[in-house]
């Protein structure tokens, strides 16, 4: 593994964040999708730094990041405070790339700071509305909150689980199943040692989500972006991709993080 750990102060407490690569130029942020943190991403990220710098943070109130605030933040709290991180490392410009609550947190940087952005990369950027938005809000990343019987980390570990076979996991009938096959024990311990230590604060970044109008936000991007086509069809001038790797890169192939890597390294060196 050749990125590090380390943290950074913002005024809310510090931030987590993974970093490496030595080559030159503007770093690729990358922003973690949801549940999870960016240790999910350690994998790629080690693909990716052979050829940039990357910083991949936590969110604030996932994985080492210190909690948002006690009220409701939408968010634009969560894109600024990343903003503020990077200033804090000296960051002046990046190349922004996220996925699901990640992509959500992107676009919203991208609007915040255009001129900061050097491109913007999007893997799945879910539109959701209805009464399949009002069960995801209910059901799909709630508050846990901890208790002396530990029933607590019984539904953090089975979510988990679930959240391998089926999406959303609540939804568990053929219609919804996922083709995969289970991760080692080893690794299924990795996943869940990062999502218990959120469980208790993560929700917000995902009420948070789910408020976010993200259809009218990505048709008011203006900075370069490489996103799916179904994303594609909002973004002003965007460029398409087909990520080669559907999974989570903590179990992926050294040859499947190739393949998910290298349209990345293409358009950020282009």
């Amino acid at each position: 593994m050749t990125v590090k750990r380390a943290f950074a102060d913002i005024k809310e407490g510090q931030v987590h964040y993974w970093h490496g690569g030595s080559a030159s130029g503007p770093p690729l942020v990358f922003l973690h999708p949801g549940p999870g943190t960016a240790r999910h991403q350690v994998p790629l990220l080690d693909v990716l730094a052979q050829s940039m710098p990357v910083i991949a943070p936590d969110l604030m109130g996932m994985g080492d990041s210190a909690p948002a605030p006690p009220a409701a933040p939408g968010l634009d709290y969560f894109a600024d405070a990343v903003w503020r991180f990077l200033d804090g490392l000296g960051v002046t410009d990046c190349f922004l790339m996220g996925s699901s609550l990640g992509g959500r947190t992107a676009v919203e940087m991208a609007l915040q700071q255009p001129a900061r952005v050097k491109g913007l990369i999007l893997n799945r950027i879910m539109m959701i509305g209805g009464g399949d938005l009002g069960e995801m809000k209910a059901k799909h990343a709630p508050e846990v909150r901890p208790d002396q019987t530990g029933e607590y980390i019984s539904f953090v570990w089975n979510r988990l689980r679930d959240l391998v076979f089926y999406f959303p996991w609540f939804k568990q009938d053929a219609a919804h199943k996922r083709d995969v096959q289970l991760p080692s024990a080893e690794l299924l311990h990795i996943s869940f040692v990062e999502h218990i230590k959120m469980c208790a604060t993560s929700h917000k970044a995902f009420t948070a989500y789910w408020n976010y109008p993200i259809a009218e936000k990505l048709r008011g991007l203006g900075v370069p972006t490489l996103c799916r086509a179904e994303t594609a069809a909002f973004v002003p001038g965007a460029k398409t991709w087909t990520p080669g790797f559907e999974g989570d890169p903590l179990s992926a192939k050294p040859e499947q993080l190739a393949a998910l890597a290298q349209p990345i390294i293409d358009y950020i060196k282009s």
